[in-house]
């Protein structure tokens, strides 16, 4: 189940869709998450890092602004 994605851009790209987008997704037949790297233009998985726990879903929505510290 994934989770909201956060699209990061590339600060050196020149179109659009020049970066990432990241998502949390959750397991639950392994009970464990994964942050999933996407790339934008082809919607392709690019890589997938298991954690080998669940991140709670308030991790949904959240915001941190350029002062969080």
């Amino acid at each position: 189940m994934p989770n909201e994605p956060y699209f990061i851009a590339d600060p050196n790209g020149n179109e659009e869709d020049d970066g990432v987008i990241l998502t949390v997704s959750y397991n639950f037949n392994e009970d464990t998450s994964s942050l999933v790297v996407i790339d934008p233009k082809s919607m392709s998985t690019l890589q997938e890092y298991v954690i080998p726990f669940r991140i709670p879903w308030s991790f949904h929505s959240g915001f941190w602004g350029d002062d969080w510290s």
